[in-house]
């Protein structure tokens, strides 16, 4: 059974949720129709509709054989939260918030299948999968072959418009004003300080869900998926809301009282893709 836990001074509407079991999920009401679950995902009780962003189970087969395999540890633990989640909600319909495989990209060997495979235990019995792209050219390629995925730039689930676009930091207002977007592609990331060993500041980059007031800005489902900007809470507008994610637990985060980060951690260096020289200095 879940109890309900009431968070003083956290601006929340409805409460965090919890089994009572040490490092037991946990959930935050953020409306009557909006739940953040510390899976990274979010569940629409009257639509009955589970969201994920950034999902990549496209990255399968053909990666795990090269040098740099992708870890069988996430892959599992991948797993676990979707059954979980499945299997807590029993959702009628699931959204997923940008691409299957990067770029919708080409498949090799047996990925094909293998993505046919997962897409129909997504399904299930009666359940319908729903994908939402940042942009047009995301609509087609050779992932969704053979699928029936007929990928949107953006889906009404009941008083809410979902989209997954990056670089979107100030929101319209949104029609109608009870409902707000749901974007699954900034990705927030706050520098959090914590006592260190001696007392001095340790700072560490937390994911979190954001919600600016009239938008609600998700967490990658993949942890590799990670932001490269720090989210500077200054900033944020007056009524912004955030929650970080560590340990599978959400922590409601005091905006207001976070000190800005240290310069350094800002902004982060994304990593140079294979094949491509880092650009020269100018001289």
């Amino acid at each position: 059974m879940r109890h309900a836990i009431l968070l003083p001074d956290s601006g929340l509407r409805g409460a965090l949720w919890s089994n009572g079991v040490p490092g037991d999920v946990m959930q935050v009401q953020l409306s009557d129709d909006v739940v953040l679950d510390s899976r990274r995902a979010v569940w629409l009780p009257r639509q009955r509709t589970l969201v994920l962003a950034d999902f990549f189970f496209g990255l399968g087969a053909a990666r795990r054989r090269r040098l740099d395999p992708l870890p069988v540890t996430p892959q599992q633990e991948l797993w676990e939260r979707v059954l979980g989640l499945l299997a807590d909600y029993d959702p009628e319909q699931l959204a997923l918030l940008g691409d299957i495989k990067p770029s919708q990209g080409t498949l090799e060997g047996d990925e094909a299948e293998e993505l046919r495979s997962i897409l129909r235990k997504l399904k299930g019995p009666g359940r319908k999968v729903i994908q939402v792209v940042g942009h047009p050219e995301r609509s087609t390629g050779p992932a969704l072959a053979g699928t029936d995925l007929q990928p949107v730039e953006q889906a009404r689930i009941g008083a809410h418009t979902l989209i997954h676009r990056r670089r979107v930091f100030v929101y319209p207002r949104h029609d109608p004003h009870h409902g707000f977007w749901i974007n699954g592609g900034v990705h927030p990331l706050f520098a959090v300080p914590r006592p260190g060993p001696t007392g001095e500041p340790d700072w560490l980059r937390l994911p979190a869900f954001l919600h600016t007031g009239f938008a609600l800005v998700m967490p990658p489902f993949v942890s590799y998926a990670q932001g490269f900007e720090v989210i500077q809470a200054e900033r944020l507008p007056r009524q912004a809301r955030a929650w970080t994610l560590l340990a599978d637990r959400l922590n409601p985060l005091d905006l207001p009282e976070l000190p800005p980060a240290p310069e350094a951690l800002r902004t982060l260096t994304r990593p140079p893709r294979k094949g491509r020289e880092e650009p020269r200095p100018e001289a």
